[in-house]
């Protein structure tokens, strides 16, 4: 199974020429023996980034971004490894199908497949039958544009219960896919199927790269269904789709978005469609749930700055309060922004002018823990001294119970936050460190927290920098495969410590062991799931290859490791040497050091 994807890999790649990939995003003109552009990932205006047809490689020497074909596009398309591997098959009109991964790509193509065939009906059935006369009049009282409507896919669910059902029969498509994406159900007496979605505006949910993984339903408000019935319903969680992970309209809000430098989260599906029809195309929406840490995550991606869009409330306390769990606890620019009392996005962009009002909404978007300060302090309760104190309590117990940032980044991010807490309320930072850590101290010990305190472990184990002969050792093994047979015989696993490069040197020798080419196109498929390990080896390859003498080096590596294995043996000699008083015995263990000494010769 293992040599059936590492060969795929390797089909996949040879059949992409990177020049032909990367020159379907960038203009590229030949520079020597290599072709040169503006780099595709950062502002550039003089070319700066390189593309090497020997090596299949690129380089920007602005920005330092670089890789093969795979990253390339995992970069520019914002996926991962299986989907860029995906992507690029199809292009070279290879079927992944009959690899041994068959099972599991077949059975999400096919949902997919009947995903995008089931709101193509949902479509048709708004746009053309009598059916939907209702639905058409109820999206024009909305003022959704016609254009608006077939750009966001709408269509129509009719309250008969077996429609789609129906017409799934009539066409060959599978219930139990149907079943399987959430669109029907089994009936209780366990006979045939019915429709989940009844007299409802149907809403298909699009991933990042527009293909359709669920549904959001708006029952209409005339419906006979909608005195018992939920307003918006959604798909259940199925093997596309995360209700908490999802967003709406992601995928026609990502490249407005990536010039605009972020991206604003509103409540409603009618929202984003309002403001994409007024020209504001940065905006997504959640699925009926609160912001949460995977939503960002997510959203960073494609931005470095998510703005969560508020009615004039501020979504109560508690939607504040969480949006500032988020901001001290995640890489992200976290901010907030309140529209006018009474409106909600869509009202707003619906007035003369509203397009205009509600960009002004945007840009002046607060992050998330000056607007609680400002809450607090704007309370009028807030202006005696016990009202201060309250309101440092409240802001700080909030971030007592958020998880620390881990590495570098989040010990300067916390001392930021601690540092306008303290000028916001004029005091001392040794003073909100000190009643931080109480409040810290006063929560009860938890499984999560513990769990926290070990990924702060790995992460800073992770990061810490490798010996330099255990760097060199994979930049000349992914440099030049035919070394690791010689390395395995010399170099045992153990002995490198850092746990990344220990991965990537396990790979290559379970490679080998197993009759493999162990190269960096195997080792890859072996690391999917740790996407920063796959673009450090692209990197340790290409400094790999400027050394002139690889196999010399690797030469010198084995005897450094050689040494180093050796070294406690000696010392113990040296030890029993000091100690002892017996000439033959100190004659024997002078022999001994000295073959130690020999042997660790190169």
């Amino acid at each position: 199974m293992g040599n059936d994807r590492a060969s795929l890999t390797k089909q996949v790649k040879e059949s992409n020429d990177i020049v032909d990939v990367v020159g379907g995003y960038v203009s590229l003109r030949p520079a020597g023996d290599k072709f040169k552009g503006l780099c595709p990932f950062h502002g550039d205006h003089n070319p700066s980034f390189l593309v090497d047809p020997r090596w299949q490689n690129y380089r920007c020497w602005s920005c330092g971004k670089s890789g093969d074909v795979y990253t390339f596009i995992q970069e520019i398309e914002r996926i991962d490894f299986r989907e860029a591997l995906e992507l690029l098959a199809r292009r070279a009109g290879i079927t992944l199908e009959k690899n041994a991964d068959s099972a599991h790509h077949q059975t999400r193509a096919a949902m997919l497949d009947v995903a995008r065939w089931s709101a193509e009906q949902y479509q048709q059935c708004l746009l053309d039958s009598p059916l939907a006369e209702t639905a058409r009049r109820y999206l024009g009282e909305r003022r959704l544009s016609g254009e608006s409507v077939r750009r966001f896919g709408l269509g129509f669910a009719p309250v008969a219960g077996d429609w789609l059902v129906q017409r799934a029969a009539t066409a060959g498509k599978s219930t139990e896919l149907l079943e399987k994406v959430g669109l029907i159900a089994r009936r209780n007496e366990g006979n045939g199927f019915y429709d989940r979605f009844r007299d409802r505006v149907m809403f298909p949910i699009r991933d990042a790269r527009g293909q359709t993984v669920g549904f959001g339903g708006r029952i209409l408000p005339t419906s006979p269904l909608a005195a018992r019935a939920p307003k918006y319903y959604n798909s259940a969680d199925t093997p596309l789709f995360t209700k908490s992970e999802h967003l709406y309209g992601l995928d026609l809000a990502r490249q407005t978005a990536e010039k605009a430098g972020y991206l604003a989260v509103v409540e409603g599906y009618t929202d984003v469609m309002m403001a994409h029809q007024a020209g504001v195309a940065q905006v997504v929406a959640t699925m009926g749930t609160a912001l949460n840490v995977r939503h960002v995550q997510h959203l960073r991606r494609f931005v470095p700055r998510v703005v969560l869009v508020f009615d004039a409330d501020a979504g109560g306390n508690t939607g504040v309060d969480r949006a500032l769990e988020i901001f001290v606890s995640q890489e992200v620019d976290l901010a907030i922004a309140t529209l006018p009392e009474g409106l909600d996005p869509c009202d707003l962009l619906s007035q003369e002018g509203g397009a205009e009002r509600f960009k002004e909404v945007l840009a002046k978007a607060v992050d998330a823990l000056d607007f609680k300060l400002g809450q607090l302090l704007n309370d009028g309760a807030a202006t005696s001294l016990e009202g201060r104190r309250r309101a440092v309590d409240a802001v700080l117990g909030i971030i007592a119970l958020a998880p620390d940032m881990a590495g570098k980044n989040g010990q300067v991010k916390r001392e930021l936050v601690v540092g306008r807490i303290a000028q916001r309320l004029a005091l001392k930072e040794e003073t909100v460190w000190a009643r931080l850590s109480e409040l810290r101290a006063a929560r009860p010990a938890s499984e999560a927290a513990s769990k926290r305190a070990s990924e702060e472990v790995t992460e800073e184990k992770r990061e810490a920098p490798a010996a330099p002969r255990e760097r060199q050792l994979l930049q000349v093994l992914l440099a030049e495969p035919g070394l690791v047979e010689k390395a395995a015989t010399e170099i045992k696993l153990e002995e490198v410590q850092h746990p990344g490069l220990r991965r990537l040197l396990d790979g290559l020798y379970r490679l080998r062991a197993e009759g493999q080419i162990p190269d960096l196109d195997a080792l890859r498929t072996r690391i999917i799931d740790v996407p920063r390990l796959a673009e450090a080896a692209l990197g340790l390859q290409e400094l790999g290859r400027l050394i002139p003498d690889r196999a010399e080096c690797l030469r010198g590596l084995a005897a450094s490791f050689r040494k180093q294995r050796d070294e406690p043996r000696k010392q113990e000699l040296k030890n029993q040497l000091r100690a002892v008083n017996d000439d033959s015995t100190a004659l024997e263990l002078l022999r001994q050091l000295q073959n130690q000494s020999v042997g660790a010769d190169p």
